[in-house]
C-alpha cells in the first residue's frame, strides 16, 4: 500500500499527542480533543484508552512522555518515487507554484520516479491537448483556481472555434478534466445561463474584485439528471476489457447475451454525456448502442458531423 490514510491519520493523531506531552500541556481532556480533531470518530475509544492504560507505551499515568525527539513519519522510498512521479507531471505547474516544485526536485533529486508518461499508451486520446508549459496558460488557470476559492467572478477575453474574440464576465464554480481531449475545462455560469469553456482558449483574465458570488449561486446552475445508457459490446480484439478500463469511474453492470457478445448498463450524470458520447465512438464497430434513442441520436449527429468534416478535407 502506497499511503494509508488510516495509518497516517493514526500515526499523525499520536504524534500531535506525544509533542503536546512533551510540552507539558497535555491531560484527559486535551487528548481526546486531539483525537477527536485528527482521527476518525471511533478513534477516540481506540487510540484514547490505548494510551492512558499505558497499553501503548508513549504516554505515562501523568500524561508526561519519556519520548525526547520531536516526532516525525519520514516518507518511505517507494512514497518519494511515487512523488517524484507526479512532479515530472506538466500538469502539476497548474497546482503548485514554482518555489513548491523547486523545493521538491531539491529533496528528490537523487530519488527515480516510480513511472513517466513513456510508461503508458494512450490509444484513444487526442493529441492536441492544453499547452500545459504555456506561462500564459498557466497563469490563466492560477487566476481562475484562485476565483474559484474566493467565491469571485473573472473578467475574461476569450477565443471562439471560430476564431472570434469575446470580451464578458463569468462566474466560475468548478474545473473540470477530460482525459480523452487531454483538456481543462470551466463549468460556470454566464447572465444565469451554465456555460462549459476550453480554458486554453481564454487569452486572458483577471478577477473581479469588487463582486463575491453569493454561497447558494451554484444551486442557480441547472440541475444534473442521472442518466443510463445500454450498449452491446463484440468482444474482439480484448473490447470488453477495454470498454471495462475505459468506464471504470461509472457505475455499471454487464451480463452476457451470448458467446463474445455482452450487455453494458452505464449509468452517467447528464453533464457527461458529450465526453461519455466520445468515449463510445472511440471504441468503433465493437460497440452497439441499444438505448436510450436520445443517445443513439447523438451518436449518429456526432458521426454525420465527422464525416462531412471528412468530405470538406
Amino acid at each position: 500500500m502506497l499511503f494509508s490514510e488510516i495509518y497516517s491519520a493514526y500515526y499523525n493523531t499520536v504524534a500531535s499527542i506525544i509533542n503536546c506531552a512533551q510540552k507539558e500541556k497535555l491531560d484527559s481532556d486535551s487528548l481526546y480533543e486531539i483525537v477527536k480533531k485528527s482521527a476518525f470518530p471511533e478513534s477516540v475509544i481506540t487510540i484514547g484508552s490505548a494510551l492512558e492504560s499505558e497499553k501503548w507505551l508513549l504516554i505515562k499515568k501523568d500524561y508526561t512522555t519519556n519520548i525526547k525527539n520531536t516526532p516525525t513519519m519520514p516518507l518511505s522510498l517507494l512514497q518519494k518515487r511515487w512523488l517524484k512521479a507526479i512532479c515530472c507531471d506538466k500538469r502539476m505547474r497548474l497546482f503548485a507554484d514554482d518555489e513548491v516544485l523547486e523545493h521538491l526536485d531539491k529533496n528528490l533529486t537523487d530519488v527515480d520516479p516510480l513511472f513517466t508518461e513513456n510508461d503508458f499508451y494512450l490509444y484513444d486520446r487526442y493529441s492536441d491537448g492544453d499547452p500545459y508549459d504555456d506561462s500564459a496558460y498557466i497563469e490563466n488557470f492560477h487566476t481562475i483556481l484562485k476565483s474559484i476559492h474566493q467565491n469571485k467572478k473573472i473578467y475574461i477575453e476569450y477565443t471562439s472555434r471560430k476564431g472570434q474574440t469575446n470580451r464578458f464576465c463569468l462566474q466560475p464554480f468548478k474545473i473540470e478534466y477530460s482525459q480523452k481531449d487531454d483538456k481543462f475545462r470551466i463549468i460556470s455560469k454566464i447572465r444565469n445561463h451554465q456555460a462549459t469553456l476550453n480554458i486554453a482558449r481564454i487569452v486572458h483574465c483577471e478577477i473581479k474584485e469588487d463582486f463575491r458570488v453569493a454561497a447558494s449561486a451554484e444551486t442557480d446552475l441547472p440541475c444534473s439528471r442521472r442518466c443510463s445508457v445500454s450498449i452491446e459490446i463484440y468482444d474482439a480484439r480484448k473490447a470488453l476489457e477495454r470498454v471495462m478500463l475505459a468506464f471504470a469511474h461509472f457505475e455499471k453492470s454487464a451480463v452476457q447475451i451470448r458467446n463474445g457478445v455482452y450487455r453494458l448498463s452505464l449509468n452517467y450524470d447528464s453533464r457527461d454525456e458529450t465526453e461519455l458520447v466520445i468515449r463510445v465512438l472511440s471504441f468503433g464497430p465493437m460497440i452497439k448502442v441499444l438505448e436510450p434513442q436520445s443517445f443513439v441520436d447523438l451518436v449518429k449527429e456526432r458521426i454525420s458531423r465527422q464525416m462531412e468534416l471528412i468530405g470538406e478535407n
